[in-house]
């Protein structure tokens, strides 16, 4: 037998500084497409097309890992008409121009583009179950690249407030809505409200109810008259730390245009927003996904915003030792022991979602065709959450020539690496197991093999695509793609046949 050990990304290994970019996970952008009018909906002059703005903020946040796009689809020229063929074409072109970015969709279906009764037009709720009903098979469709749906439909942005027709001020119009949107999601992802209230609208005994989560489009850490309620203390606060173990959630900070430089309730006293208290908070609710367009690189401003400023300030082992928050192997450290200095942002960065840091592996160096040769890989996951949707896990060896000669699939389930157990005061780290015994085939050919580990995306459209397949977070740990641009495996180790 053999056995290795594995360490994690020290500061200054090869893009120690830089983020770990995976599927599903991580900060996220947003794009809001007018689907009537096939362009960008803020701004359709310079962007009269569906992808092009797409394009250029995911070239603007290359260097932030953003595996994610908050995706808006705003429907507003189709109230009291139905999606044509036409419009579901429009969609299409941009869920595929996703999936050639490698990126994955934070859906929200929206029809007023502005508030308290600004909006020119809005939804009856007749529209909205009209529409829900025919979206139903176009996203099942389109699954793969749909990581979360979010319940919009309902008043400004989809925001469920200063709706046209006041469908926000009945409970059961709500709850209508909502059923709607949980009916017409896909089979397996969950669907995310603005505040805890909304889904209290449903039995807490429900399948519904457990199929929702939470988006904090407020995140302002001090208590705030526009935080929804939700600044900790507060009953909507413990709710989504008791329920987030088990789901994804995603949240925002407010713009630092309005933030910084001018906070309607306290003209001339913006603020901004503390970076290792977010830090905190998005461990203590298991954040799964940010928003990085909010107080961050707004209007070209090179270090004005909270984000921006959260690079500055330095986050330290105590303080995340203190409040029990996941510290990554070596993450502190330099390659030769020496100290390293983190800041909020990277540490956010790196922690949210999942972090998949392997620990251990024990197989035979030697492998026996004919026979059965065990194999045992330890990991911790060092993030906010735990993993979602379809990922399979399966072991493979790669011949001498790059090419991937035997895979072995495991009955591993992703969705049970929590980072530590739910309801553990401690927040100890859980120790996961993968098991396997692989027996190859008595004319396997003898030679040197790497062993890898690849755990990619469910789907059959994704699944060979290394742009959604999940990378470990080792320093010792290679990453492999084929020469054809395929997988996307961890490399383990060596093995003789």
């Amino acid at each position: 037998m053999q056995y290795k050990d594995f360490h994690g990304i020290y500061a200054d290994s090869p893009h120690g500084k830089e983020g770990l970019y995976n599927p599903e996970r991580g900060f996220r952008l947003e794009v809001a497409l007018d689907v009537a009018n096939k362009n960008y909906l803020w701004d359709a002059k310079n962007y009269p097309d569906i992808t092009s703005y797409l394009e250029e903020q995911s070239a603007l946040y290359a260097t932030d890992s953003v595996s994610l796009v908050q995706t808006y689809f705003y429907l507003t020229d189709l109230v009291g008409e139905k999606i044509s063929p036409e419009n579901f074409q429009t969609m299409a072109i941009f869920f595929e121009k996703l999936r050639e970015l490698g990126k994955k969709a934070v859906l929200r279906f929206a029809y007023e583009t502005a508030f308290m009764g600004r909006a020119p037009k809005g939804p009856t709720k007749e529209d909205i179950l009209r529409h829900a009903e025919q979206l139903k098979p176009f996203l099942e469709a389109n699954r793969d690249v749909i990581q979360v749906v979010q319940a919009g439909m309902i008043g400004a942005w989809g925001e469920w407030h200063s709706s046209v027709h006041g469908l926000e001020q009945s409970d059961e119009t709500k709850r209508e809505i909502l059923e709607a949107i949980l009916q017409m999601t896909p089979e397996g992802r969950y669907v995310q409200v603005r505040v805890p209230t909304y889904k209290n609208l449903l039995a807490a005994d429900s399948g519904k109810y457990r199929h929702i989560s939470f988006h904090d489009d407020f995140i302002v850490i001090q208590p705030h008259p526009w935080d929804g309620e939700m600044s900790e203390g507060t009953p909507a606060f413990e709710q989504i730390v008791r329920e987030s173990p088990f789901l994804p959630v995603d949240g925002e900070l407010p713009w630092g245009t309005w933030s910084v430089n001018q906070d309607p309730d306290n003209p001339g006293k913006g603020w901004l927003i503390d970076g290792p208290q977010t830090a905190r908070r998005l461990f203590l609710q298991h954040y799964t996904s940010l928003s990085a367009i909010h107080n961050y690189k707004e209007k070209g401003v090179s270090d004005k915003y909270s984000m921006m400023q959260w690079k500055k300030t330095p986050i330290s082992k105590d303080f995340l030792t203190k409040n029990k928050m996941p510290i990554s192997d070596g993450y502190f450290e330099n390659q030769d022991g020496s100290a390293a200095e983190r800041n909020a942002f990277d540490y956010i960065r790196d922690h949210l979602g999942y972090r998949i840091e392997l620990q251990e592996l024990s197989c035979p160096k030697r492998w026996k065709a004919g026979k059965e040769n065990p194999i045992e890989l330890t990991l911790i996951n060092r993030g906010f959450s735990t993993l979602f949707n379809d990922h399979e896990v399966h072991f493979v060896l790669i011949d001498e020539t790059g090419k991937v000669a035997k895979i072995l699939p495991t009955s591993t389930r992703v969705n049970d690496w929590q980072p530590y157990a739910p309801g553990d005061s401690t927040c100890t780290p859980l120790l996961h197991r993968i098991q396997a015994t692989w027996a190859l085939p008595p004319d396997m050919k003898p030679g040197t093999y790497r062993l890898g580990l690849w755990i990619p995306d469910g789907s059959m459209r994704l699944n060979m695509n290394p742009r959604f397949a999940i990378r470990c977070a080792n320093g010792n740990v290679d990453w492999w793609i084929s020469k054809d641009g395929k997988f996307g495996v961890n490399i383990l180790t060596t093995v003789e046949i």
